[in-house]
């Protein structure tokens, strides 16, 4: 019997450190690729089912799971991901291990027409500053932008009373999207800056 429990603590195998392998930086909307490894004591590693989570700067928790040791797991990030650094927290058992990523700056907004109304929207994690350039048939007009994260503006087109190919151009041609026909009325061909409460 004696021999039997020597035996039996000899095969027994110990979880002993855990290891989360992961690039330095990204940037939002990126995927990020992470693999979370648990080791024995003998440095062999583990096929277990590991629990992990991901906290954004401010250390809240942007989503948790589990994973098998080894496997690649990819989160996305968003795209207003908060600037700084974030944390992947992985446990097994009584094991803890983390690993800090960089999550940098994204400039960007999305820009649409509605009827006379273009909106501008801060989508990225840092301030928006930018010129935009808009051609209301022939003439150009450009506006400069600048929005605070998660900040809409609002720019009415004007023009004498007709239908006009509008061009909206963003910063140094980074995004340009052309729209046909668009019915406009007033005075002048220019740009009005329209005052709501996400503006």
């Amino acid at each position: 019997l004696m021999s039997l429990v020597i035996i039996f603590s000899i095969i027994l195998v110990y979880a002993e450190k855990l290891d989360i392998q992961i690039e330095n930086n990204y940037i939002p909307g990126q995927d990020i690729n992470f693999e979370i490894i648990l080791y024995d004591d003998a440095n062999n590693k583990l096929n277990e089912q590991i629990n992990y989570e991901i906290q954004d700067y401010y250390t809240d928790v942007v989503t948790e799971g589990a994973a098998d040791s080894g496997k690649e797991i990819v989160f996305k990030l968003p795209e207003n991901a908060i600037q700084g650094p974030w944390k992947i927290i992985a446990s097994y058992d009584d094991i803890s291990a983390n690993r800090l990523f960089n999550v940098g700056e994204l400039e960007k907004a999305e820009i649409s027409l509605d009827g006379d109304i273009i909106s501008i929207k801060n989508i990225g994690n840092t301030i928006y500053q930018k010129k935009i350039l808009i051609y209301i048939g022939n003439n150009d007009q450009t506006a400069d932008v600048s929005l605070e994260v998660a900040q809409t503006k609002h720019i009415r087109l004007t023009a004498p009373t007709g239908s006009y190919d509008v061009k909206i151009i963003e910063g140094n041609e980074e995004k340009t999207l052309e729209f046909k026909d668009v019915p406009l009325t007033g005075n002048v061909v220019g740009l009005e800056r329209v005052l709501t409460g996400t503006s």
